[in-house]
């Protein structure tokens, strides 16, 4: 067996050493992926590995599998990167491996799939149940991005149920696109894992989420969201929006923070010779009645291209408002919407309709309290808490009197 690993492997010392024993194993394929297509090839695996720390300490790659097909009557073929033309793609399962001695699990998670159900009919000791899964990896058990991005593009147009609307293609969507790229070349988003609360429920929970646009205009027409938490994991939820009332998309609202005068002239000033301004991309989040748009803002410097989180810009309608941490901006929101006598609790709906333009300078209490909040900005970013803390008692006093 020495003698043949060495041949295999071109490698004469694994029969020069004396370390290898009787009880010894050579690891051949090392690859989590080439290890899996060694195992199962007869399976799709998925492109994005990741690493799970277990409640032990061990380090575990999970991977997702698909069952496919480019035989299936009446459906569209779709190129999906790394797996090739299919019309036929469910995640059937997720597989394990060991980092440590390479230990593959395969767990069935989609046991109505036809296809897997055969596949088990005639390996039965390969597969097991998903409820065999210890409960440190099945806490991370996520919806996978790959084929979520290749449901996303077949519900662009499948998702109009209407026959006469579908055939004249009336209603079809488009992925929202946003500027990423130092270029302002718009691009498509990619979709997003976050933490965030569905409407209706009263938790937050882990999702993936991707927005969308009407065909070739910027509007936002709909929001598409994989669950992945507890038993919910791998259902799919889809806020379809009114056309009646037009919400921003994530380009309208890029176009609102570039034309925000201390933005644009940051962005500039970073932007110079020997620094690069990325912007990262924006995350849209249903909150009650309406949505908040967050992006990001790094800079990284052209000799050592290491990006730094520099700045956050939050958007609730027209209101933009920049500061340096995400925290900082949520407080300001939430003054702002107070300040303007929206109660704590309203839908932000609402607050957006109070927040017109006419209202702010209606209250003179309003003026203190931009002035206690840039002073409690200062103060929070100099790490000076217990001063900081006594600026917001002070913007707490201001909205308590009537």
């Amino acid at each position: 067996m020495r003698l043949a690993a060495a041949l295999a492997e071109a490698d004469a010392n694994i029969l020069l050493t004396g370390y290898l024993t009787p009880s010894s194993r050579m690891m051949i394929h090392r690859n989590v992926r080439e290890r899996l297509s060694e195992l199962a090839g007869f399976l799709s695996w998925d492109t994005d590995p990741y690493l799970v720390l277990t409640d032990s300490g061990r380090l575990v790659w999970t991977v997702d599998g698909y069952t496919t097909s480019d035989a299936h009557p009446y459906s569209r073929l779709f190129d999906v990167p790394g797996i090739g033309e299919v019309n036929y793609m469910r995640n059937a399962v997720k597989a394990t491996v060991d980092a440590y001695d390479g230990e593959v699990h395969i767990y069935i998670f989609d046991g109505a799939d036809p296809i897997i159900r055969a596949y088990q009919q005639l390996f039965p000791k390969l597969f097991l149940p998903f409820s065999e899964m210890p409960a440190d990896l099945r806490a991370h058990a996520r919806y996978p991005e790959g084929f979520f991005r290749t449901q996303a593009e077949v519900y662009r147009t499948f998702h109009m149920q209407d026959p006469q609307a579908f055939y004249n293609r009336e209603d079809v969507w488009d992925v929202a696109q946003t500027v990423r790229a130092q270029s302002g070349k718009p691009e498509p988003m990619d979709p997003n894992y976050m933490v965030a609360s569905l409407p209706g429920e009263d938790h937050a929970e882990f999702m993936l989420m991707l927005p969308f646009t009407p065909r070739n205009k910027t509007n936002l027409s709909g929001l598409m969201m994989a669950r992945c938490d507890g038993d919910q994991l791998g259902n799919v939820v889809v806020l379809q929006l009114s056309k009646q009332q037009l919400i921003s998309g994530p380009m309208q609202v890029e176009a609102n923070i570039n034309q925000d005068q201390t933005i644009s002239k940051d962005l500039t000033l970073w932007n110079q010779q020997g620094s690069t301004v990325l912007r990262g991309q924006m995350l849209v989040l249903p909150i009650a009645n309406t949505f908040l748009y967050v992006e990001p803002i790094y800079i990284q410097a052209s000799e050592a291209p290491q990006p730094q989180l520099k700045k956050v810009a939050v958007v609730m309608g027209n209101k933009v408002i920049y500061t340096d941490t995400y925290d900082q901006a949520l407080a300001q929101l939430n003054v702002f919407m107070q300040g303007i006598g929206v109660p704590a609790g309203t839908p932000l709906s609402a607050a957006q309709a109070a927040a017109a333009p006419s209202l702010p300078g209606a209250d003179p209490r309003l003026e203190s309290i931009r002035q206690h909040l840039r002073r409690y900005n200062e103060l929070a970013g100099q790490g000076r808490w217990a001063e900081a803390g006594k600026e917001m008692d002070s913007i707490e006093s201001e909205l308590s009197r009537r």
